[in-house]
């Protein structure tokens, strides 16, 4: 009952301290819901496990806030200092919209970075692990995730836009997109977008991220643009969907037993 209680906690913790976020999720629920109910990759019951994705959603806010809010504030007079004043100005002084896709191309690289390194490096794989622990994926599963995992993820992706120093509402209007963008790339739908993965992280493209099989480890670390896995020759994309989801060995099944996983001999 104690961890029922933690959880309550946390979850209106985190609903009161950003509530924005529960309209974001009812409206994503209005989408995606009917969507993978109507047009599903793979016709199945309800999983058990949703209502932990649903505490995910929530309680990992307000850890995941403190702790960026803080160490980005730490960082942020050195990653000012490392770019060149003349480089910055010149930046600066372009056009909305060219700050704007600089903006996006400098983040969602350093995100691939920062998603690669907690794939390749087995002590943040742990954390990772479990994002990647759901074995039915769809909308929900986006949520799924370790706060210390999430927290390196949002310093890593924003550290470009510290160090710059773009404009606050380019760096909102990416940042929101970012947020709710992977929903998509997760859902549990035949709208799979493939012809798009050229470019962009669609179904088709996230979803062998997330497969159990082989030949898809460590693939595929794109959050929304897939150039960079094409690029840096770490794409896979078949013709099929995967058929098999996770990471070959179940979590425990509540919040809390999830968050103590990664520090629990296997």
């Amino acid at each position: 009952m104690a961890a029922v209680g933690v959880t309550a906690i946390a979850v209106l913790a985190g609903v009161l301290e950003r509530p924005q976020l529960l309209v974001g999720f009812v409206i994503c629920a209005l989408l995606f819901i009917p969507l993978e109910q109507f047009v599903p990759l793979v016709r199945r019951p309800s999983r058990g496990d949703w209502l932990v994705d649903v505490v995910h959603s929530f309680a990992n806010r307000l850890p995941i806030t403190i702790v960026a809010v803080l160490t980005l504030n730490l960082i942020a007079p050195a990653l000012h200092a490392a770019v060149p004043p003349a480089l910055r100005d010149y930046v600066l002084s372009r056009p909305g919209w060219v700050q704007f896709v600089v903006l996006v191309l400098l983040a969602d690289l350093a995100n691939y970075a920062g998603h690669r390194a907690l794939h390749e490096i087995p002590l943040l794989w742990r954390l990772h692990s479990v994002h990647h622990s759901s074995t039915s994926l769809d909308w929900l599963s986006t949520s799924r995730g370790h706060p210390l995992d999430q927290i390196i993820n949002l310093v890593v992706t924003v550290v470009p836009v510290y160090a710059i120093g773009f404009d606050l509402k380019f760096s909102a209007a990416f940042l929101v997109f970012q947020f709710y963008f992977p929903f998509l790339a997760h859902a549990n739908t035949r709208i799979t977008l493939r012809p798009l993965s050229a470019v962009f992280v669609t179904p088709a493209f996230h979803h062998w991220h997330h497969a159990d099989e082989p030949a898809a480890v460590n693939r595929n670390y794109g959050a929304v643009l897939s150039i960079w896995d094409w690029l840096f020759r770490t794409a896979h994309l078949p013709r099929t969907m995967p058929t098999r989801y996770g990471i070959g060995r179940e979590l425990p099944a509540d919040w809390i037993g999830q968050l103590a996983a990664p520090f629990r001999g296997r």
